[in-house]
């Protein structure tokens, strides 16, 4: 059976991705093909059940992102994690790839696991082995932009936040072979690369 293209949309808060992700997402069904955006790569799998608890062993809220480890047991929560991505990727996302010709990840494995580095779930000597370990989409893409300007299209989140995830975020490449898009640019002419790299052709 024909294997459908699996295209990522990695970055932090405010880079972008969604606008992109719907982009494409009406670009290639005005094509005719048959496309699915999803967020499923930055979910859990069957680790779901157990978020409830790990957010009251760190005193964190019900609803939104946990609070920054200091635990160093906790750190270890990287090794569940790891396994559960995979669970979530031969048993989730494969059988999606078989439906559909291009899967578009509205962020990915990879922005897990920057997330799970910022928020202290994560020890720093296995954040690039374990990177490379990743499943990996046949058109990663990476959207780079400096933190001050998202600053200016949003504040979701104070200043540090997005300088502290800047940071990591400009350790993946390091590790993955991004196609490094600059995001700083207007949302058409990030497209158009976008769509260039991938080879999707004329409008």
């Amino acid at each position: 059976m024909k294997r459908g293209l699996l295209i990522s949309l990695t970055g932090f808060d405010g880079v972008g991705k969604s606008t992109q992700v719907k982009l494409l997402l009406d670009y290639l069904r005005r094509k005719g093909l048959r496309v699915h955006a999803t967020e499923a790569m930055f979910s859990y799998f069957a680790l779901k059940p157990l978020i409830c608890s790990l957010r009251a062993a760190t005193a964190s809220p019900a609803l939104g992102p946990v609070k920054r480890n200091k635990n160093p047991l906790l750190k270890l929560w990287f090794i569940p994690a790891f396994i559960d991505i995979w669970l979530g990727y031969i048993f989730k996302i494969r059988p999606m790839l078989s439906k559909y010709d291009f899967v578009i990840a509205d962020r990915f494995y990879t922005d897990m696991w920057a997330n799970l580095a910022y928020y202290g779930y994560l020890p720093n000597w296995a954040f690039g082995i374990f990177l490379k370990l990743l499943p990996k989409p046949d058109k990663p893409f990476i959207l780079s932009v400096d933190p001050i300007i998202v600053q200016k299209r949003e504040s979701e989140f104070p200043p540090d936040y997005y300088e502290d995830q800047a940071r990591i975020y400009q350790k993946l490449p390091k590790y993955v072979d991004f196609y490094i898009i600059d995001a700083s640019k207007d949302p058409i002419t990030v497209f158009e690369e976008i769509k260039k790299v991938c080879d999707l052709g004329k409008n």
